[in-house]
């Protein structure tokens, strides 16, 4: 095994806590009967797994999710269902992530979408009111890349843009299949979870 010179995070449920709980709470609330048919913790389906992969634009899917809720609903509603999900980022994670900077290349790999991830790019992301951009050396995001994990085009695409080895790289996901796949790469995985403290995972002294 390799030494290991990046690491890769996942956003949600690594990074930022995650309730689907109170997501489907929301979407209910707004009109979405059958939300349950879509949500899942580590991949989507239907639109909003379009979404997620750049299929459909945030508008696009606007309009869809007022067909499926058969009524207008405004788009703040709509972000907030999305919004919904995060219970926010436990703080020692913020430094935490500026340390590995200084010894690892650091990367996010993330199926999500624009409303999670305009937050998540605006000040309201960190207590110093420095965007995500700010923690990571680049952020890989599946609705720019057009591809969802666990499809190898994702892996595929971050691999050739970061110009990392694979097998010197570290992946921590809190989806099985996904690191599953990252495996076929070469990609040494772990296996998070959003209730313990990742600084154990690393050397940072």
């Amino acid at each position: 095994m390799k030494p290991i010179k990046n690491i890769l995070f996942d956003f949600g449920g690594v990074i930022v806590g995650l309730n689907k709980n109170n997501a489907i709470k929301r979407f209910k609330e707004i009109g979405v009967a059958n939300i349950e048919d879509y949500l899942n913790e580590f991949r989507q389906t239907g639109i909003f797994l379009a979404l997620e992969e750049g299929k459909l634009s945030l508008n696009e899917f606007y309009a869809e999710l007022q067909k499926l809720a058969g009524r207008e609903i405004s788009e703040e509603d709509m972000d907030s269902a999305w919004m919904a999900f995060l219970t926010g980022v436990d703080e020692y994670k913020f430094q935490m992530l500026k340390d590995l900077r200084k010894k690892y290349n650091v990367y996010l790999l993330s199926n999500t979408n624009p409303v999670i991830m305009g937050w998540a790019e605006s000040s309201q992301f960190s207590p110093t009111g420095e965007p995500i951009t700010a923690f990571f050396d680049k952020c890989y995001y599946s609705f720019k890349i057009g591809a969802a994990k666990p499809d190898k085009e994702i892996f595929e695409y971050v691999i050739r843009d970061s110009g990392i080895n694979p097998e010197e790289s570290l992946f921590l996901d809190d989806g099985p299949a996904n690191l599953e796949a990252a495996k076929t790469f070469g990609l040494q995985t772990y296996l998070a979870n959003q209730n313990e403290d990742l600084r154990k995972i690393f050397d940072l002294n």
